[in-house]
């Protein structure tokens, strides 16, 4: 039988997988006992501490009124059948007594079973790890972080001190996984976790002058570049972060209902393109984003759904290669759909033909929007809404090849970015990417320029 405790958000006790419930003073009588894992708690302290919001107990004259003390015996009883039904009472091994004049409960787990105290563990992961293991610990601990640990307990001061005993780790195990990140080379993973860093403290100037210098850093990384044969335009390949590149317009990728709602990574994950987008230039708010892709779409063909045939999200279906042209900041951002949500409204598919489509309607909307200023896309495909057994490379090129098609026919733009981020750049053979544009380019600009002979 496994016992799962929860403790890093709201309460949760599992056994076997399944939520067992129980009331709140059953659970803030575990939780006290959990937090001193292996060790006695005095019936005086659980009494005193754990219940001490719970009407009619309490102490009397500097001793424990008979109410408290039926009081917790009847939570321990629950509790030892919520734990170990098979051993009720006494016979538990979970939840044992221990006897004598200071006499106590004492509750025993495995300490991993308790998500609280594996974080507390993985945070300390100490000086004599490899830096890369020690990553690794951190990265496990944080994505334990829900926020706000202990929240069933958070008004009881005995509950306080451990609470921010846990923020600090927290904060201080983030700054540790920015200073690994640094030294092991992921400056992207380290540029997310110190702008993380910089929003919750504005104010640290060396902080942000950092997070600033690791955004050169990825800015001015190794890049592919060729002229595309059109009055000194360029087709570029660079690593580094869509949003970024501050000085072109951009592309963001979507599916065909333009979803953009980011809470609890439901609809749209946060760390997802679309999902940046929300985050990093509307700063969380996606209903003006929302308000901007209806003028956007406005008058565009659409289907619409119904709550019995899509169960979530948005009703508007609009069709593939639907650009949503949207002013932003002195630059635009053309919002492509290129997959489709299923009927419940939260897992995204696509395509090569469907890709391909969609890409053929963004360059038309680039040539008639963009007024020949750089441009900047991701190797869309390869996200959430993978394309499956389509890698990096003939995703680029797919970007390429329908750039290059659509620019037979007169310039688009200055400059096409494609941007790829620096966690694929590893796996990426450059030089055999390189050499694909060129013989690309060269093949269009043949037949452009035999096209023109003839003429």
């Amino acid at each position: 039988m496994a016992i799962t405790l929860t403790l890093m958000s709201r309460a949760a006790l599992l056994r076997d997988g399944t939520p067992v419930k129980l009331e709140p003073r059953v659970m803030a009588v575990l939780i006290r006992l959990a937090l001193n894992l292996g060790s006695s708690v005095r019936l005086e302290d659980l009494t005193r501490e754990a219940m001490s919001d719970a009407p009619g107990t309490g102490m009397r004259r500097g001793k424990l009124s008979r109410e408290s003390r039926v009081a917790v015996y009847q939570c321990v009883s629950t509790l030892r059948t919520a734990l170990d039904p098979d051993r009720p009472g006494d016979a538990s091994v979970l939840l044992v007594r221990d006897p004598g004049h200071n006499s106590g409960y004492r509750l025993e787990l495995p300490p991993d079973s308790i998500d609280l105290l594996r974080f507390e563990r993985l945070v300390s992961a100490g000086a004599d790890d490899s830096p890369l293991r020690t990553t690794l610990l951190l990265r496990q601990a944080l994505d334990l972080w829900q926020g706000r640990p202990l929240i069933d307990v958070e008004h009881l001061a005995w509950a306080q001190p451990r609470i921010a005993a846990l923020t600090k780790a927290w904060h201080e195990a983030r700054l540790r996984l920015l200073d690994l990140y640094e030294v092991i080379g992921h400056p992207a993973e380290a540029m997310k976790i110190g702008r993380a860093l910089v929003a919750d403290h504005p104010g640290d100037t060396a902080l942000r002058e950092r997070v600033d210098g690791l955004a050169a850093q990825i800015r001015g990384a190794p890049a592919i570049s060729h002229p595309t044969g059109w009055s000194g335009g360029r087709l570029t390949v660079r690593i580094g972060d869509l949003y970024d590149q501050d000085d072109t317009h951009l592309v963001i990728g979507f599916s065909d209902t333009f979803e953009t709602n980011t809470k609890d990574d439901f609809l749209v994950a946060r760390r997802s393109i679309q999902g940046q987008l929300v985050q990093r230039l509307y700063a969380g708010d996606h209903r003006t984003l929302d308000r901007a892709l209806r003028t956007a779409l406005n008058g565009r063909p659409y289907t619409a759904e119904t709550r019995a045939t899509k169960r979530y999200g948005k009703l508007r279906r609009y069709p593939i290669g639907t650009v949503a042209v949207i002013p932003h900041s002195g630059r635009r951002l053309f919002a492509v759909a290129y997959s489709m949500v299923n009927e419940h409204g939260v897992h995204a598919t696509s395509s090569l033909p469907a890709l391909r489509e969609s890409l053929e309607h963004l360059w038309a909307a680039v040539r008639e929007k963009a007024q020949h200023r750089p441009v900047s896309i991701a190797v869309v495909g390869s996200g959430l809404a993978r394309i499956r057994n389509v890698d990096h490379v003939s995703l680029i090129m797919l970007i390429t090849e329908t750039f290059m098609s659509a620019q037979s026919s007169g310039r688009i733009t200055d400059e096409l970015r494609i941007i790829v981020h620096p966690n694929n750049a590893s796996a990426l053979d450059l030089p055999a990417v390189d050499n694909m544009i060129a013989a690309t380019i060269a093949h269009y600009s043949e037949s452009r320029l035999g096209l023109s002979e003839r003429g």
